[in-house]
């Protein structure tokens, strides 16, 4: 039974030549990111957690493929401006967070505020 192939082309920013790579030779530690052209390297860390995904993505997609087939082109380009978008939502969710933090202490404040009127008004009372 032949393998499933999953090549990925990708374009030093060094020397900017082209090249492929199979990924399941990445997962099986049989290739390595290195630019045939100039010899520029991606570093160990990147590369770990590359692997790592590329791992769990083709689990995925043969637990999809009882069901349906899968065929995907993605552009790191398009990735980078998606993870730009998802900073931005992030970013204004801590602001609301923050916000939504400083409306309870003012909150707490007020009732707390209340909570001595009360007694100073028992105090009078007696």
């Amino acid at each position: 039974m032949p393998r499933p192939t999953m090549s990925i082309d990708f374009t030093c920013q060094k020397c900017e030549a082209s090249f492929e790579l199979d990924a399941q030779d990445l997962i099986e530690g049989t290739e390595k990111i290195v630019c045939p052209h100039c010899d520029a390297k991606a570093p160990a860390n990147l590369t770990e957690d590359f692997v790592a995904a590329l791992t769990e993505m083709r689990a995925q997609i043969a637990a999809l493929d009882k069901k349906f087939a899968v065929s995907m082109t993605l552009e790191s380009v398009d990735v980078e401006d998606t993870l730009d978008d998802d900073e931005e939502d992030d970013e204004d969710e801590e602001e609301s967070e923050e916000d939504d933090e400083l409306d309870e202490d003012e909150d707490e404040d007020v009732d707390d505020e209340e909570d001595y009127d009360d007694e100073d008004e028992e105090d009078d009372d007696r």
